[in-house]
């Protein structure tokens, strides 16, 4: 009789003092660390730590090789909190690199050159098969200029390029490059395309020169040196769109001064010219999102968090789906951090 008064005195203690199951579940659910945990494959920089060249090449050792990393499962990002950063280093296969600060002239690379990215096949297909990397949210003031050869699926946003920004690589035996995007932008030197083809730059100011050029490149909403238009048939051909009608900027994430992050999500806008940096936005702290990892996550995780109002961010990484994710909240946001790959379920269902 004693045992049992005691354990029904123990029970009654604990409901009292625990909540309800789904209350504490909800919690747990609905508030995310803020800074996030993030997977091994996001690397945070800061302008006073070490070695950050030779760690950035030691981590792109793959993705920098065409052999291996052309067709990598590996993914990389590279985040970098407001500063100056005197590195020179290779941007490869899969990998982004993003400054954390509210304007692109809080991070800033300097140096000889800076990121860059040269053609990985200099002797024979040139800069056409230099796929799958981007640039987000800094300043690029290195000595030599921003070499960024690329072709397609390597778009550079939120960038201020002190100096000239070259779209091909000049020194390649074969300097081909096919494809590419420029969006929200400053260049303070000259923009030169070179035997670039298949580039859109939207909403960019052009301060210096744009020269050079194959065919198919496309202004929209640009300002300062934009060239004539093309007439029908004539090569290279030009096309330019005076304002960009209307645009969804991609969000993108901040720190502040006591190491915590927002999810900054640009508003919709309507006939805009020029880099429009400083365009309304709204903020979602980190306790509102999600950071999924291919690792640990999938389509369920998501979904559960896009349901419970939280916003996601999708680690760099490789998510197997069981199931499509579903964006059923007008509003929400799921945003790729540098190259996540969906992989469409089983089922044939889609992605999103």
């Amino acid at each position: 009789m004693q045992l049992r008064l005691k354990l029904s005195i123990l029970a009654v203690a604990a409901a009292v003092t625990m909540p309800p199951p789904e209350k504490k579940q909800r919690t747990h659910t609905h508030q995310q660390p803020n800074p996030p945990v993030f997977p091994e494959s996001v690397v945070v920089f800061a302008p006073d730590d070490a070695n950050i060249t030779e760690r950035m090449a030691a981590r792109s050792e793959v993705l920098n090789d065409r052999a291996r990393g052309h067709f990598s499962s590996e993914r990389l990002a590279f985040l970098f909190k407001p500063g100056r950063y005197d590195v020179e280093a290779k941007i490869g296969y899969y990998t982004s690199v993003s400054g954390l600060g509210a304007s692109p002239d809080d991070v800033v690379f300097a140096g000889a050159r800076g990121i860059y990215v040269d053609a990985m096949d200099p002797q024979q297909a040139g800069s056409l098969d230099t796929f799958w990397r981007s640039g987000d949210n800094f300043r690029h003031e290195a000595t030599a200029g921003f070499r960024w050869a690329v072709s397609q699926a390597a778009p550079l946003r939120r960038i201020h390029a002190a100096r000239d920004l070259e779209l091909f690589d000049p020194t390649a035996r074969v300097n081909y490059a096919s494809g590419g995007y420029l969006g929200n932008s400053i260049v303070e030197g000259n923009l030169i395309l070179g035997s670039q083809q298949q580039w859109i730059s939207r909403n960019a100011d052009l301060r210096g020169l744009t020269s050079g050029g194959a065919w198919s490149n496309v202004y929209v909403g640009c300002a300062g040196a934009v060239p004539e238009p093309s007439a029908a048939g004539a090569e290279p051909r030009v096309s330019v769109v005076d304002q960009a009608p209307v645009i969804a900027a991609k969000p993108y994430i901040v720190i502040d001064d006591v190491g915590r992050y927002t999810l900054r999500v640009p508003l919709v806008a309507k006939d805009v010219v020029g880099a429009a940096l400083d365009s309304p936005y709204r903020d979602v702290p980190f306790e509102r999102v999600f950071v999924a990892d291919a690792s640990r996550h999938g389509a369920r995780h998501i979904n559960e968090a896009l349901a419970s109002d939280l916003d996601v961010v999708l680690a760099p990484g490789i998510f197997q789906l069981e199931d499509s994710i579903r964006m059923a909240r007008p509003g929400a946001v799921v945003m790729g951090l540098g190259y996540s790959t969906l992989v469409a379920p089983a089922s044939g269902e889609p992605c999103v």
